[in-house]
């Protein structure tokens, strides 16, 4: 299986012969898989924060208790200094 399944089920081919000729995507679609891999960025940095909160810290009952946690993991980030 490729490790880029999306890619390859969008890929187009230009060209006469497929051995020669290039494949493409759409640019909507590259714009698509650039925000998927920022808000994967976004969460590993999430993640990092969370590893380095103190387990004293009143952020705990808040995420605990969160339906919304990204949310929460960002006010709480902008809180600290």
């Amino acid at each position: 299986m490729s490790d880029t399944p999306k890619t390859d089920a969008k890929a187009q081919f230009f060209g006469w012969n497929p051995d020669e000729g290039e494949e493409f995507v759409q640019a909507d679609f590259a714009r698509e898989l650039e925000r998927e891999n920022a808000a994967l960025r976004a969460d590993e940095e999430r993640l990092d924060w969370l590893q380095t909160l103190d387990c004293d810290s009143h952020w705990w009952f808040h995420i605990a208790n969160s339906a919304h946690l990204r949310a929460v993991i960002d006010a709480a980030r902008k809180e600290q200094p």
